[in-house]
């Protein structure tokens, strides 16, 4: 099993020059998503990239303090890979845009105790709202033991639509616990 990652842009700092073969090296092992949260111009730059490898790009409009950017003019006709994004403050709010706009009808959400449950709650509400087929997994301290207990449990005809179903997932997951946890789906 594959699972790729996601990759955000940081273009302060030239990061994407001095950075670049960290850059291409991610992009051969294959991306899942681009995710930035820059200017206007650069992510027009990133657009046009994302368009011609055919990779999903979520931009982030958001201000230094918070606030949304102006709205950026939108790409040209036809099809895109773009998904913009102006998010409120919370994450669960920016993932079930991020779930309806992709047209997930099931999806699996981990969380980790960063996001406790009363934040979760009214993310579970508004999706089996839309109809939605969530399946929601808490994720303790040992990431690794929760995986190994997921996929030594299924039978096989399961295993494999628990795969499948892998690749729609919201990690809602302290930064430490997400790393891991895409490690070890990798491995």
């Amino acid at each position: 099993m594959t699972v790729l990652p996601i990759f955000g842009f940081n273009t302060r700092r030239n990061w994407m020059t001095k950075n670049r073969g960290k850059t291409c090296e991610l992009m051969a092992q294959g991306i899942l998503a681009l995710v930035s949260s820059t200017g206007c111009s650069q992510a027009g730059a990133l657009r046009a990239l994302t368009d011609s490898l055919h990779i999903p790009h979520l931009f982030v409009q958001r201000g230094a303090g918070g606030s949304p950017h102006s709205d950026c003019q939108r790409p040209r006709a036809g099809p895109g890979y773009t998904l913009v994004l102006r998010p409120p403050a919370l994450a669960t709010q920016v993932a079930l845009r991020a779930v309806t706009e992709f047209h997930w009808q099931r999806f699996l959400v981990f969380y980790d105790s960063a996001y406790a449950v009363p934040h979760i709650c009214p993310f579970l509400d508004q999706a089996t709202r839309q109809g939605l087929s969530v399946s929601l997994q808490r994720v303790d301290a040992n990431v690794s033991s929760l995986l190994a207990g997921l996929f030594s449990s299924l039978p096989i005809e399961e295993l494999n639509r628990f795969r499948d179903l892998l690749r729609r997932t919201v990690l809602l997951l302290s930064p430490r616990n997400a790393k891991v946890f895409i490690a070890e789906v990798r491995s």
